[in-house]
């Protein structure tokens, strides 16, 4: 690419991206609230002035307007600005990266994905949900997106995952935190069992799954979920492994995989992780269409009031992470987020401050470091490790 094209490009994508986070501040308001993310249109809360044209440029309007209401004087959180001005930083680094003359349509996946993240995590931020309605489809996304480089990739551009890359990504990404989920809601409990009891679909699917999949692979996990859902299904009701049984089973077939009666070690955490997370990302999309079908799903009992180790939002929202990185990056993203929330973490205890901001940002924020500096990061590590 030229420096003229390059540079024209690049000013492009940061256009698009601010505009982008217009848009996002519209989604980010009405989508938690159950409202229209299209009507009525954009207008001060206060008010309810439809805001025109020159009131809706990007950054620049709320710097011309002081931060104020053009009509009745009331304020306009900063946040505002900084959400376009953020979404135009990441499309920026993303076409500077990515270049369409060297990567192709690379960064078109790149941006979709990016943008509902960055719009997940911010309604996060205040109503601690992740939105099935923006983390599930980027990971379908975030997967069919990697066909658009297989073509395209060159020597320029390397470091994106090919679509079978960018599934197993998404598993991984699924089956990492799920079983986070899982065994640390175990430990929180007690080991006592846990009082979820969805039908059909639940989360013994991912139980079974991870079990089978330390022992055989993840192909049979996945089969031995889907021989867990068929007989829920012959039975009518629940029929379950309790929890703690589960997981000493896993942790058996983990110190089996150390000798020579069962697959390796590596490759029974693999085929638990990949198993699970299948089962995960399949039940997490069947009560998504089944609550959009039926707000209300009846025989839908799981006891809200339950410990958690880890919200299962961060489960989709890893899995789109994952797609996007690929697993080798995504573990380096786990590990910037777990590093950015515990540093945050603490200096926000010593400020004194009770506002507490769940992992959903913390992890995007890896993925972003990860997406930009994984390959670093990596080969920084193995040559620590005077690997490679």
């Amino acid at each position: 690419m030229t420096d003229l094209s390059g540079t024209l490009f690049a000013v492009l994508a940061a256009i698009i991206g601010s505009l982008i986070g217009s848009f996002g501040n519209v989604v980010v308001w009405r989508l938690p609230r159950g409202e229209s993310v299209a009507f009525p249109p954009s207008h001060c809360p206060r008010c309810d002035h439809r805001l025109g044209p020159l009131e809706l440029v990007p950054v620049l309007s709320w710097l011309a307007l002081r931060g104020r209401c053009r009509h009745c004087g009331a304020p306009i959180s900063p946040r505002y600005p900084l959400v376009e001005a953020l979404m135009a930083a990441v499309f920026l680094t993303v076409a500077l990266v990515w270049p369409p003359l060297t990567s192709g349509l690379a960064f078109l996946p790149l941006w979709t994905v990016l943008a509902m993240l960055v719009m997940a995590a911010l309604i996060d931020i205040d109503h601690y949900i992740l939105p099935d309605a923006l983390t599930l489809p980027a990971v379908v996304l975030g997967v069919l997106g990697a066909f658009l480089t297989r073509e395209t990739l060159t020597s320029a551009a390397p470091d994106l995952p090919t679509p079978a890359a960018a599934l197993v990504g998404a598993l991984a990404g699924a089956g990492v935190l799920a079983l986070i989920n899982r065994v640390g809601a175990l430990v929180l409990r007690r080991f006592a069992d846990t009082k979820e009891r969805l039908f059909p679909v639940s989360l013994d699917q991912v139980n079974v799954a991870a079990v089978v999949g330390a022992l055989a692979g993840p192909w049979w996990g996945v089969a031995a979920g889907a021989a867990s859902l068929l007989v829920n299904l012959m039975a009518r009701r629940t029929l379950r492994l309790p929890e703690p049984l589960a997981y000493g089973l896993l942790a058996v077939a983990l110190v089996l995989s150390m000798t020579t009666f069962t697959v390796p070690t590596v490759t029974a955490v693999g085929g638990s992780v990949l198993a699970a997370g299948a089962w995960a990302l399949l039940g997490a999309a069947y009560w998504w269409i089944h609550d959009l079908v039926r707000p209300d799903p009846a025989g839908q009992t799981e006891d809200d009031q339950e410990p958690v180790a880890m919200g299962f939002g961060d489960v989709k929202l890893a899995a789109a992470l994952g797609a996007l990185l690929g697993w080798e990056k995504l573990l380096v993203c786990v590990l910037f987020a777990v590093v950015l929330g515990a540093l945050f973490g603490v200096v926000g205890r010593l400020a004194g401050g009770k506002r507490v901001i769940p992992f959903g940002p913390y992890l995007l924020a890896g993925g972003l470091a990860a997406l930009f500096f994984g390959d670093a990061t990596i080969r920084w590590y193995l040559g620590m490790l005077g690997v490679g």
